[in-house]
């Protein structure tokens, strides 16, 4: 990250502490320094994760809340000028999803890609799995988390979300954080469980739940884009007063709930990136952007994490700010 131009912020999180606990100002501290060591600045947090408790009011979510709220203080002690503060957040059933994590591009670039005839086929005896995610999940866990979103139904998961954003907004005011938003990836509804952040409509809804400036959107193009009735462009107009800042990338639909993750730069993809440049321009967006997945090029990921490739994403970021710049300039 360092050797990039110009310097990103940096993006990131603890990922050693389990989600419902508190980040301490301690380790904290420790983020920071590693920070201060390298000349790097703190972007958005990605991401403080709900609990299945916060998400499904089952016991044990109060004291996840808590623990947020204290985690959220412990941030803006450490990070007092970082202004605003962004913390991301889901509320994803389970976190982002693909049946494929190395899918060949004809010039033989790999990337992620999902289809929905595969997934709903899973064999998830032994649990489910992906990197991306914290932790496995056993059968059992599985069982349980299908049987908690049955019992509460859609109209119950949301009133979940929105007794959790009635808690941690307010404290998300007063310490001038933005707590934004992530949708869910794929943007419908799969193995029997809710997709709730989906669509312009999902949007008012949670954003209707606790108004405020600290309830806000991270604004996945990639996400919102993969559903062909989404009009992006539209979106970021609507609700230009919440994004909070942006993950920028290209998916491409192949047939009915299927795709790939494409080149930033393509034009025939479920977006055209450059054009959501312009809409960001248009709206007076000033926040912050990251280019997001991303195509394997060289086999570099292939003891990484798969998704997150740092050549192509260093690449997308150079053609985003190159975009950007011409925009400005007219």
């Amino acid at each position: 990250l360092r050797q990039m131009t110009p310097r990103p912020l940096v993006v990131t999180h603890l990922p050693d502490v389990l989600p419902g606990e508190e980040w301490t100002v301690e380790r904290l501290k420790v983020l920071k320094g590693q920070l201060d060591a390298h000349e790097l600045s703190l972007g958005p947090i990605e991401s403080v994760f709900w609990t299945d408790a916060m998400k499904t009011a089952r016991p044990g979510r109060d004291e996840h809340i808590e623990n947020f709220i204290k985690t959220l203080h412990n941030l803006r002690t450490v990070f007092p000028d970082r202004d605003p503060l962004v913390v991301t957040y889901n509320i994803m059933a389970l976190d982002w999803s693909r049946t494929h994590l190395a899918w060949e591009h004809p010039n033989g670039a790999r990337g992620l890609a999902f289809d929905n005839a595969a997934w709903e086929n899973l064999d998830l005896s032994n649990g489910l799995f992906l990197p991306g995610w914290g932790k496995p999940i056993s059968k059992e866990e599985f069982d349980a988390l299908q049987e908690s979103y049955a019992t509460i139904g859609t109209d119950g998961a949301w009133d979940a979300v929105g007794y959790v954003l009635q808690a941690l907004v307010p404290e998300a005011e007063k310490l001038n954080i933005r707590l934004a938003a992530h949708p869910n990836d794929p943007p419908w509804s799969t193995l029997g469980l809710p997709a709730l952040l989906t669509d312009a409509a999902a949007i008012r809804r949670l954003l209707a739940l606790a108004p405020s400036p600290a309830n806000g959107l991270c604004f996945c193009t990639g996400s919102y884009g993969a559903l062909p009735e989404n009009d992006v462009n539209a979106m970021l107009h609507e609700f230009k007063e919440s994004v909070v800042w942006c993950h920028l990338r290209v998916t491409k639909t192949t047939n009915t709930k299927q795709f790939h993750e494409a080149d930033h730069a393509v034009t025939d993809g479920d977006i055209d990136l450059f054009e959501v440049l312009r809409t960001l321009k248009d709206i007076g967006f000033t926040g912050i952007f990251r280019s997001d997945h991303g195509l394997d090029l060289l086999h570099e990921t292939e003891l990484e994490m798969r998704g997150y490739p740092a050549i192509d994403r260093y690449v997308a970021n150079m053609m985003i700010w190159a975009y950007s710049k011409r925009l400005r300039e007219g």
